[in-house]
């Protein structure tokens, strides 16, 4: 049976047109699905859709379906059909890559050193009392004026932060280059703020295979990155030190624990932090290290196209955006009640809540979407999960007014 959509009526010549390539397109099926129906849709160029049963193994059948309908100049997209069937979407054309600009990438790079290494610069003023004979009228301005002039000693926390951040980011270059091309991470810098840096981005320029290929370009960040962030935290712990607040300090920027976290510091301090009255004072390789962690922890949620999302779409499929829209309701619900409470990290649940609403969670479906992952990858996908446990932090940064 053949099924025509159509917003214009077909001439004779169309029709007989039409015909001609169904059936061309038709033999490219031959012992490897078994059609019971098809469906032009013209909008705007012909996309044929072929509905029946894959024969054998979907993934040799898409790798076999790819080759054939590429030597005619279309690409095949195979899917699923909840009654057990499959749908192979034929699509006039085949996927070209655009070149990048490596001077984009170069020049984002170098403007994210620097906005790193100014926030490097000023909490290692910090951590080292520079600004406390600073009176209070002239603060403001020498938060801004004394990293700009002292850039250098930034460079424990920007080389922390950035080797974490790097080895994140080509860890998904580099698996991301064997199923389809990718660009150079993209950095984000950010003037201000904690981090000096929003992370970066890397673009797939090509669509990716399969859900395997989503399942390892989404794990190998937080991989890559966790391998360099947890070392770096342990020595950044042992630079630090142990005590309570020191006096005439009226306000002080907490971090906030994760499991994983708390567990480390407990075995580097032989007890559970804060407590007594006590807590550790960061050194700047600490806090970056501590912040690797927490983007690794943001990367990791099920949303989108951040690597958790890949991972959710991998094991899950279409039913991974369900997921996402859930957590992205429950991330706005827990930041308006700690925002309600007067802590302040409960505006960056409000900032990453709306922000993967504009940003769209919708995750763009691989070619084959009808092979599942194998026993391994799923096993590695719940081993995420246990890590994002242990990575979640309820409240990751929060003014503190001392009495």
């Amino acid at each position: 049976m053949e099924q025509v959509t159509s917003a214009t009526p077909e001439s004779a010549s169309e029709a007989s047109g039409r015909l001609l390539l169904m059936s061309r397109l038709r033999r490219q099926l031959a012992g490897v699905m078994s059609v019971e129906d098809s469906v032009v849709i013209r909008a705007p160029d012909a996309v044929i859709v072929f509905r029946g049963r894959i024969e054998g193994d979907t993934e040799s059948a898409f790798e076999r379906l790819s080759e054939r309908f590429a030597r005619i100049g279309y690409t095949v997209r195979l899917q699923g059909r909840p009654d057990g069937g499959h749908e192979v979407y034929a699509i006039k054309g085949l996927p070209k890559s655009k070149p990048g600009r490596i001077r984009v990438n170069v020049a984002l790079f170098v403007a994210t050193v620097l906005t790193v290494l100014f926030v490097g610069a000023r909490t290692d003023l910090q951590y080292t009392g520079a600004f406390d004979a600073i009176s209070e009228e002239d603060l403001p301005l020498q938060v801004s004026l004394m990293p700009l002039a002292n850039l250098h000693r930034g460079m424990p926390f920007a080389a922390t932060l950035l080797a974490i951040l790097v080895t994140h980011e080509l860890s998904h270059y580099f698996v991301g280059r064997r199923p389809g091309k990718s660009s150079l991470p993209y950095f984000i810098p950010i003037p201000g703020g904690y981090l000096g840096t929003m992370g970066a981005v890397i673009v797939q320029r090509s669509p990716t295979r399969n859900r395997k290929a989503v399942f390892d370009v989404g794990i190998a960040g937080p991989l890559g990155g966790l391998v360099v962030a947890i070392p770096l935290l342990v020595v950044g712990l042992a630079l630090s030190s142990v005590g309570p607040t020191p006096p005439g300090i009226e306000a002080v920027t907490q971090e906030g624990n994760s499991l994983l976290y708390w567990v480390i510091k407990y075995l580097m301090f032989g007890r559970w932090l804060p407590g007594g009255g006590e807590d550790v004072w960061l050194h700047p390789v600490a806090f970056a290290a501590w912040a690797g962690l927490l983007v690794t922890m943001i990367n990791l949620l099920p949303i989108g196209q951040l690597d958790g999302g890949h991972i959710s779409y991998a094991l899950l499929g279409r039913r991974s955006q369900k997921l996402g829209m859930a957590l992205i309701a429950l991330m706005v619900m827990w930041g308006s009640w700690l925002a309600s409470q007067g802590n302040d990290a409960g505006w960056l649940w409000l900032s990453w809540g709306i922000l993967n609403t504009l940003l769209n969670s919708r995750h763009p479906p691989p070619l084959d979407d009808a092979t599942k992952l194998d026993g391994k990858r799923v096993a590695a996908g719940l081993a995420m999960l246990v890590v994002f446990i242990l990575l979640l932090i309820p409240a990751p940064l929060q003014i503190v007014m001392l009495p």
